[in-house]
Parts: structure tokens; sequence; C-alpha cells
């Protein structure tokens, strides 16, 4: 077992400690109180919302970890639990179209009403260099998982792996095949009818704080954080080291003593107070006890791999320190019930269509919005919003405005609103009435963005998607055409197309700070700013066909 952990490490997870290390604690993205000493999500009273253990045959554990996370979230969000001790087989999302869609971006053949506009072929990430050597490319480049949430906000899944297109089942995993391995890049496969609405995707902190120097301590806040969405049925997206972990076979016990970079993405389903720290006390042939293998206190996260099972069913399972100080990219998910959703039959009026693994946000003393414009290309009616925020303790005001002009806050305010974050991420918002759109009708969406600065000034925010090239043959495109995104800022609007420079440089700089001044991403080139593309503001519209 201890070489299998070694060998089956899944690359390429760079961990944003400075962007979610926060310990901000914020009332509307909720964080629970008092809370259980223990809870597991496998016998959560009585019931089992965490589905059976899975084996990923590439370096795509991220997917798993994603795909995972938001299985239990929606069994939970539905009350689907099952006796604890039974498995629970009732969802089974894709973990192959997430990998897939996520590094094959727009062709002419995915535009579809409602959806995908053509403006925006083209955009996203292009590996067609890379699959000419290996087909399977894509499913061994890894990534940050923590913004991937987008490809669900944007309605592409998650999908269940019975789906079937054409009388077939394409979206099950099978890393034994080589036939028919990938996805086709048309509307009819991309572009399934979703089976679950994202709500929220929140970018949580978590444990082990690293400052600038490099120095670990320990963030109670950010286990709070991680322990409350699983309190709340949400399993949480982790990325750990596991290549410098101490592993306790006997215990399935795994603690990391040093500050290292991810390389591995998992699911915390549970967590125990009191679980002992001397499960993960390593000794040498003598008996004596090594150095750093003992954490300072007791407690445990409970995870779920995606190594598949060696001996039973909970070989596939283990407990990870609070203290391990490799801990980072946490993220929680949340999904409406089927009960709760209003529309099944909607569309998505947006331009983020990148699905890039960063946002980059740049901040103003004075008064500054962001917007995104938008034409109906059918009579429909507006009910949802959804936005990206990058940054914790954000408050956001929206204002919706029909029949836009010369700039986005012109025509007839339809409705304006205020909301708190407590966390980074992916927000979506109900409105508080369907607003009758006409095919043709040109509406906006305008964002107001405000937290507080380190001096405690209130600063305004301009968010922004940004992505850089991978080595090896993995291109990245960005398409911001005039008249979709703005920024109001000096008491005038400025079409986002005409910035694409000043956001590429200001991208630029925040992954470099990221990663400092050694590159612990391998597969990113920071040699130069031609690398970068950004992508329109993060904002997009819902509605439904008006059946008239």
């Amino acid at each position: 077992m201890k070489k299998l952990l070694l060998v089956m490490l899944s690359v390429f997870i760079i961990c944003s400690c400075a962007a979610c290390s926060s310990d901000n604690v914020i009332a509307t993205d909720e964080v629970l109180g008092k809370l259980p000493s223990k809870v597991d999500l496998r016998n959560y009273k009585g019931k089992n919302y965490v589905t059976p253990v899975k084996r990923q045959s590439h370096g795509d554990c991220w997917s798993f970890s994603l795909a995972g996370s938001a299985e239990t979230a929606y069994l939970y969000a539905n009350n689907m639990g099952v006796k604890a001790g039974k498995l629970n087989r009732k969802v089974d999302f894709s973990e192959k179209y997430i990998a897939w869609y996520m590094y094959h971006g727009i062709t002419k053949d995915d535009v579809v009403k409602g959806k995908v506009k053509s403006s925006q072929v083209g955009e996203g990430f292009d590996p067609t260099e890379r699959e000419g050597a290996d087909p399977k490319a894509v499913f061994n480049i890894g990534g940050e998982f923590v913004h991937y949430a987008n490809l669900f906000g944007s309605g592409f899944g998650p999908v269940d792996e019975k789906t079937t297109v054409n009388g077939k089942k394409p979206y099950v995993y099978q890393p034994t095949s080589d036939d028919g391995w990938g996805l086709p890049l048309n509307s009819g496969y991309r572009s399934v009818p979703q089976k679950a609405f994202l709500r929220n995707s929140l970018v949580l902190p978590y444990p082990a704080k690293i400052n600038s120097k490099g120095k670990y301590s320990f963030n109670k806040e950010g286990l709070k954080a991680i322990k409350s969405e699983i309190y709340k049925g949400h399993g949480v997206s982790l990325a750990i080291c596991v290549s410098h972990s101490g592993f306790i076979q006997e215990n399935m016990a795994v603690y990391c003593d040093k500050v290292v970079t991810a390389d591995h993405a998992v699911i915390a389903v549970g967590y125990d107070d009191n679980y002992p720290r001397e499960k993960f006390v390593e000794r040498d042939k003598s008996g004596k006890i090594i150095k750093g293998s003992l954490p300072p206190k007791n407690g445990a996260l409970i995870m779920k791999n995606s190594w598949g099972i060696i001996d039973s069913e909970d070989d596939g399972y283990f407990y990870l320190s609070y203290y391990d100080q490799s801990i980072c990219s946490a993220m929680s998910y949340e999904f409406d019930s089927n009960k709760s959703v209003k529309h099944t039959d909607i569309n998505y009026d947006q331009y983020d269509l990148m699905m890039t693994e960063w946002y980059g946000s740049s901040d103003y003393k004075a008064e500054t919005k962001t917007a995104n414009v938008f034409e109906a290309e059918d009579n429909e009616s507006l009910f949802q919003i959804s936005y990206t925020t990058a940054l914790p303790d954000t408050e956001v005001s929206y204002e919706i405005y029909k029949d836009v002009d010369e700039t986005p806050s012109s025509g007839v305010l339809l409705e304006s609103g205020v909301n708190r974050h407590n966390f980074a991420g992916y927000h979506k918002i109900d409105l508080s009435g369907e607003y009758p759109l006409k095919k043709g009708d040109k509406y906006s969406v305008v964002l107001t963005m405000k937290r507080a600065a380190d001096d405690d000034s209130v600063v305004y925010t301009e968010v922004f998607p940004y992505s850089t090239e991978f080595s090896g043959g993995l291109s990245v495109r960005g398409i911001v055409n005039k008249g979709e995104s703005y920024l109001y800022k000096d008491g005038k609007w400025t079409d986002m197309s005409e910035m694409k420079n000043r956001l590429i440089e200001r991208a630029y700089k925040q992954l470099k700070n990221k990663l400092g001044s050694k590159d612990t991403f391998t597969p990113i080139s920071l040699d130069s700013k031609d690398n970068f593309t950004v992508d329109n503001y993060p904002i997009k519209a819902i509605s439904t066909p008006n059946v008239n």
C-alpha cells in the first residue's frame, strides 16, 4: 500500500495559500458555531451519502475529487441517502466528462442557442499538439480544481455516467479501453440536459496557513470552515502532498510535517476531533518514534480517495491529520434540491467559457463596477444571475437593466439587490421576480463588488478570469469581443476588449507572486506574458424559454 501511495501520484495541483488561508469569519456563507466532535457522511443520522470509492487510471485525481464532492452534495440536497453500511449508487457523476471538456475548448459544433454563442468559438484550451502523441493526454494534465466549478456553473454537467446519447453511454470512465476514449466536440455531447444545478461553490480557508516566508501555522478557522461544510452534508475537495507524507498502513493514517507543494486531490467526507495523534506515528527499526511523525494534537479528517479498493471497503479511505502542513485548495459545492428547482429548461447568457483555473482581481479606491451586456436569443424570462468572487469578505450589489443603449447602466432598471459572501467562489442568485425578454432585447447585469482592505478602508474589486499555456503543447485562448463586458471606473464605462493588455499584465504579476521565485508548478511557463490570456467578466444571466 505504501508503494501504491507513492506510485499513483496525481500531479500538478498548485496551492494558492495566500488567497485561501484567510481566517476571516463572515455571516452570509454560514460558518456554524459549536459542531459535533465527529461527523461521518457514510453514517450521518443513520444514512450514507457517499458514493463508492472509484479508481483513477491517469493523473485526473482532480476530476474524481470534483465529481465525488458533487455527488455527496447532490445526494444530501435531495435526501438520497441509503441505510448506513450499504453502498450508495444513486448517482455516478462522470469524471470522464469533466476532464475531457475542461481541456477541450469551444468549437463551431458546440454552438447551441441558449448556452454557447457563436462569438465564443475557439475559446478555451486546445490540446491538439499534445494529443498527437497521446490521445488520452488531457487525463494526465492535472490541474487545480478550485475554480473548475465554472464547468457546472456554465450548465455543463454534472453528467451521470448512465446518461445515453444515440443509444450509448459515452460518459463511462473506462480506463482500460483504448477505443472511443474521447468525447465528440459538439453540443449533442457537451450540452446534454443537466441532472443537477449548482447553487454555490465556495473556496474555503483550510488548516494549513502558510505565511509569505513559507512558515506554517495552524488555522483553526480554516478547519472550522471545512467541518461546517461537512456538517451541512457537503463533501469538501482538498489538495494534499502524498509523496512527502508519513503513511501508517495499519491505521490508514496520513500526516505531512513539511511545507511542500500538493500533488494529489481527495475528498473530505467526515472528521473526528478525537482521532488519536499516536496513530500517525512512524517508528524506525528499533521502535523509536521518527522525528516529525507525531502531530501536535488529536484530530483527523476522514478522506475518500480515488485509488480503488485494495482489501476491503475501508481501504478506499484514510485519516488525514488536522495538522498536515500540505493541505490546501479547499472547495465545497452546494446543489439545488430537485424539488426547489423552478425551471429545468434553462438558458445561459454567458461569455466566460475558457474554463480557467484562476481568477485575478484589481482593487480601486473609487467606485468601480463591472458589467456584461447580453442580447436575448429568443423570447425568455430572466429569473437568476450568477457571478464569481475572487476574494473572501466580498459584498456584491447587482443591478439589472433592460433596453440597454450606449452604456450597461442605461435603460430600465428591473431589479437591484445586495449579497454578502464570506468565501470566494461561484454564487447563483434568485431574482425576486421573472422578467420577460423578447428576442433581440439588450439587457445588462451590473455588479459592484466591495470589501475591506488591510487598512480597513473600503475598496472596489474587479474580478476577471485568466489562464496561461501549459508546457508541452496545450494552448489556451480567451475571447473578449467588443460590446460584451465593461468596466466602470473614474465616472465612465470602458469596453473590456480595450483593456486586455492591462489585465494580462495584472494576471502575470499575480501568478508570479503565487509561485514565488521558484517555479514549483512545472507544466506552466512564466517566461513571457505572451503565454497569458484573459476572458470576459464571470457574470451570467439565467433564463427560461417562454412557452408562448
